[in-house]
């Protein structure tokens, strides 16, 4: 009985110590046993929402976490500690060489890198305000290698200002250049402004330049209107038969002239023209007529187009006269 307890007892145990190193396996104490590579970077700004165990990303893609973060005193810069994992970094097909080969292989090309542009550079990982550190490629030119002291035994990558960062300065200007607006001033200018506006509208002489320039207007509408109503569709009409019946008259007479001439009838001849002069008096009467009446609606025209120009004209040689009104030139003696 008491064999059978002990044998109970050893598989129990045995039995936990087995399912407590499962939990640790799930929990991630087996990426301990992964082969990482470390290399640190040095922000030259703040780095509010890193956090250690943020992400590391290349391009997107993880390949490892901060490991560390501290504050050198020296040059007040923060260095950041990260490690990568060397299984997420392809380095050529030389996973079968040694773990210590493949490090030097992966920091030999980093450097490489490094001389094209690889930079590392803070940036939000959502909405909640937490950030990690992406490691992209940047112009060498505009963003050159920063003057620090890199530290010593470690790789190292420099950093580039993130996009935050800029924004940040941007904003902090704008709300500076905003404070020292003098609203005060600002509004007693334009109160001093809208009062003066008002004065001038108030003006009994810009009121009778406005009234004056109503008056053109109208004039301008009326005879307008009234040569609307002589081109009328129906009008011009008229006219053109008239015209038309003119010089069918006038035709006429000429055959009829030529008839009479070679037929020598010239009584005949004589008292048909007379008959065609007469219709050809009366479409030159009316024509007249006509003419009359748009004659008079272009002399209202001109005079309208008369005041225009003067009023035009005088605002071009005194502009001020728009509020002024226009000035009496003193007599010469």
């Amino acid at each position: 009985m008491i064999e059978a307890n002990k044998y109970k007892l050893g598989l129990f145990v045995i039995s936990g110590i087995s399912l407590l190193i499962l939990v640790l396996f799930l929990l991630g104490i087996a990426d301990a046993f992964k082969p990482t590579v470390e290399f640190v970077t040095l922000f030259d700004e703040s780095v509010q929402g890193l956090e250690i165990g943020a992400p590391i990303k290349f391009r997107g893609v993880t390949i490892g976490k901060v490991s560390n973060i501290t504050v050198r005193p020296s040059d007040n810069l923060v260095r950041v500690d990260m490690e990568a994992e060397l299984s997420a970094i392809d380095v050529g097909g030389q996973e079968k060489l040694s773990v210590i080969t493949r490090k030097a292989e992966f920091f030999y090309k980093m450097e490489k890198e490094v001389e094209k542009g690889l930079r590392c550079r803070l940036d939000l990982a959502g909405i909640t305000g937490m950030k990690y550190v992406e490691m992209n490629y940047f112009d060498p030119v505009k963003c050159p290698m920063p003057d620090v002291i890199p530290p010593k035994g470690v790789r190292y990558i420099p950093a580039t200002p993130s996009f935050l960062r800029g924004l940040s300065s941007n904003i902090t200007t704008a709300l500076a250049r905003v404070a020292n607006i003098n609203f005060d001033e600002i509004s007693t200018e334009l109160v001093s402004s809208l009062k003066s506006i008002n004065a001038v509208f108030k003006d009994p002489k810009v009121n009778g330049l406005i009234q004056k320039m109503d008056t053109i207007t109208t004039q301008l509408e009326i005879t307008s209107v009234n040569i609307n109503k002589v081109m009328t569709e129906s009008n011009l009409k008229e006219i053109s038969d008239e015209v038309k019946k003119s010089l069918n008259s006038i035709n006429e007479l000429s055959k009829n002239l030529q008839k009479q001439v070679e037929e020598a009838k010239l009584a005949e001849t004589t008292a048909s023209a007379r008959g065609t002069l007469d219709d050809t008096k009366q479409a030159v009467k009316s024509f007249s007529e006509v003419s009359a009446e748009l004659s008079d609606t272009l002399k209202k025209l001109d005079e309208a187009l008369d005041s225009f120009t003067e009023l035009v004209n005088n605002i071009d040689e005194d502009p001020s006269s728009v509020f002024r009104g226009k000035q009496t030139k003193p007599t010469e003696f």
